[in-house]
């Protein structure tokens, strides 16, 4: 009777039932003893099912290898590995026989706990001892090592199994074939399907989700969908999961008529959309900007019974957040509250930054106090956009305070913590605090990189430290970082604003030579230089070469231009730069109001 309410899953009444077994003086047997521990390890309660073997061996029996495999299982299921394997080879030091059973337990075991390699030796060992390890034994391991993306020692596997004389199966090949797919194996996972088909294995519902996920992945959604409409000729009906994964490809790749026609298709079959097909769309809509579309899915999710979770609610934040629609921002976050859905530390940063972002520091800094309240520990994320948003309004005494507290709190601040306050110091004039700062990154674990020395470079520029500037900018290579065209630009501003013009001709030449590309600033910087030290022919040749790269002289230079040629008569050569750049700022419809006076 125990074993038949076993097998129903009234594990606490088994444990009644034997209790009153005791009061009532019936001595259990072996069976009953091992219904008992199956119970208990059922329930969670390993440590009670090892006491019952004590018991088995004070009551004068002999507890079997079942009993000893149903407490591994038991074992691993609380996670306890190293128990797990300690019993194991404990059991086979007293004398015990494992069988295939147990083998495939502690295989399994191991590679869902994620120690596939202790698991591939024990697949060795079990041939070495002349026991043949089972379909199920090798599936584990295959998948394990799939998991673990060991994909070549997983196909190796799968093709010893198969000269061993064991003939892989539906799920072998599903774990083999979402291996290859990960890494991107299209032609091995072509190979692994024809393989299947040929052997007379045919692909299921799992196979075809596997493949169709990863082609989305990778961004092939027409091999996907080609793939999609093959199902139907080998009788397999899609499920929600199939049309997840198309649905987010095609998302993911700015399709949203074929969206669309794939939502209504799903419903058309009766399909329903669950949380994740919403939790895509409404993402993707409103990543794209389509907040009211979004909302209007979030009804229709409500309207059919299917229950939003913190995703959903803090993508639509986020969609309003980046409109600066904080009001409607902060009702979905209101409605997730009243909805019993608890806001995570994203839903409550996401909010954050949005206040941050519209400068309604006030409001951030009540959200931010209000999660600490809850006891949802900011992250290091939280505190940037804070921080951030705190020096934009020249707040910058509480982001110091802030960036002190994040340390406190233990979190250690990450390149971008240090980036905005540095910036925020030198804005705010407080270049000596800012120095420090520098000089604390420098000196602590944290590497500086290509915006931290730009905005060095650019304010030690600003303060006529051009010469320290210049040292600074030199050494960046021999720290292993890539000079781009920002910091150039910066340096260049720096050496003609401090009146070395020579200087900054030997950069932009080194730019034109070695890289980086010059870009329309590059070029402006440049021309300002000269022309504003009359190198007027130099001016000229690079004001071409501007044209030829579809580069516009900005506002500052066509006036300094405009007054050249102002003063310089109608048949110079100046003239006729003057006339190309007039007709090119006009086609562009960008023609100042000093340019039109002319």
């Amino acid at each position: 009777m125990l074993g038949v309410i076993s097998k129903l899953r009234q594990y606490s009444t088994v444990f009644t039932l034997f209790k009153t077994m005791e009061s009532e003086g019936i001595r259990p047997d072996l069976f009953t003893l091992s219904t008992l521990i199956n119970c208990f390890c059922q329930m969670g309660e390993v440590d009670f099912g090892l006491a019952v073997v004590g018991n088995i061996f004070k009551s004068g029996f002999e507890p079997d290898i079942v009993i000893f495999t149903t407490l591994l299982k038991g074992i691993f299921k609380e996670n306890r590995v190293k128990d797990a394997i300690q019993l194991f080879y404990k059991i086979t030091e007293i004398g015990y026989t494992c069988n295939v059973v147990t083998y495939g337990t502690m295989v399994n075991g191991l590679c869902k706990t994620g120690n596939v390699d202790q698991a591939f030796k024990l697949l060795q060992d079990m041939e070495k001892g002349n026991r043949k390890p089972d379909l199920v034994t090798y599936n584990a391991i295959i998948d394990g090592l799939c998991k673990d993306n060991q994909i070549p020692k997983a196909q190796k596997l799968f093709e010893e199994m198969i000269s061993k004389g064991v003939a892989p199966n539906v799920i072998t090949y599903s774990s083999i074939i979402q291996g290859v797919c990960s890494l991107g194996m299209w032609k091995d996972a072509e190979c692994y399907v024809n393989k299947m088909v040929n052997s007379g294995v045919s692909p299921d519902i799992v196979t075809f989700n596997i493949v169709i996920d990863a082609l989305c992945k990778d961004g092939k959604t027409k091999k996907a969908q080609t793939l999609f409409e093959l199902m139907s000729t080998r009788s397999v009906s899609p499920d929600v999961v199939t049309y997840n994964s198309l649905i987010d490809g095609l998302c993911n790749s700015g399709q949203w008529e074929e969206t669309t026609k794939l939502f209504r298709e799903m419903m058309g079959r009766g399909i329903s959309p669950d949380v994740c097909t919403f939790n895509i769309l409404i993402d993707a809509m409103c990543k794209e900007g389509m907040v009211k579309n979004a909302h209007e899915l979030f009804d229709l999710m409500i309207k059919r019974g299917v229950e939003p979770d913190t995703i959903i609610f803090s993508a639509l934040m986020d969609g309003y957040c980046l409109h600066n629609r904080m009001e409607e921002a902060a009702k979905m976050f209101h409605s997730m509250v009243v909805r019993g859905c608890e806001p995570s530390v994203i839903s409550y940063t996401i909010l954050i930054n949005g206040y941050c972002k519209a400068k309604k520091l006030d409001e951030a800094m009540q959200i931010f106090e209000d999660m600490c309240i809850k006891g949802l520990p900011p992250v290091v994320i939280t505190y940037n956009f804070l921080i951030g948003g705190l020096c934009k309004v020249r707040r910058v005494a509480t982001a110091q305070e802030l960036f002190m507290e994040m340390q406190a709190r233990g979190l250690i601040p990450d390149i971008y913590t240090y980036n905005t306050l540095l910036d925020g110091l030198f804005t705010n004039g407080s270049y000596a605090e800012a120095m420090r700062l520098f000089e604390e990154l420098e000196n602590g674990g944290l590497k500086a990189d290509i915006v931290t020395y730009s905005t060095i470079i650019d304010n030690m520029c600003k303060s006529n430290n051009v010469d320290e500037a210049k040292k600074l900018f030199d050494s960046l290579l021999s720290k292993n970082l890539k000079r781009d065209t920002v910091i150039f630009n910066i340096m260049k501003r720096g050496l003609l604003t401090d009146g070395l013009l020579q200087e900054s001709e030997n950069l932009f030449a080194k730019m034109l030579d070695k890289g980086p590309t010059p870009d329309e600033l590059t070029y402006n910087t440049m021309l300002r230089g000269l022309l504003q030290n009359n190198k007027l022919d130099k001016a000229m040749q690079l004001r071409n070469e501007m044209v030829e790269r579809d580069f516009s002289p900005d506002a500052n230079n066509t006036s300094i231009i405009v007054g050249l040629h102002a003063s310089d008569g109608p048949d110079s050569k100046l003239t006729e730069t003057f006339d190309k750049i007039v007709s090119k700022r006009q086609r562009e419809g960008i023609v100042t109001a000093v340019e039109l006076d002319v």
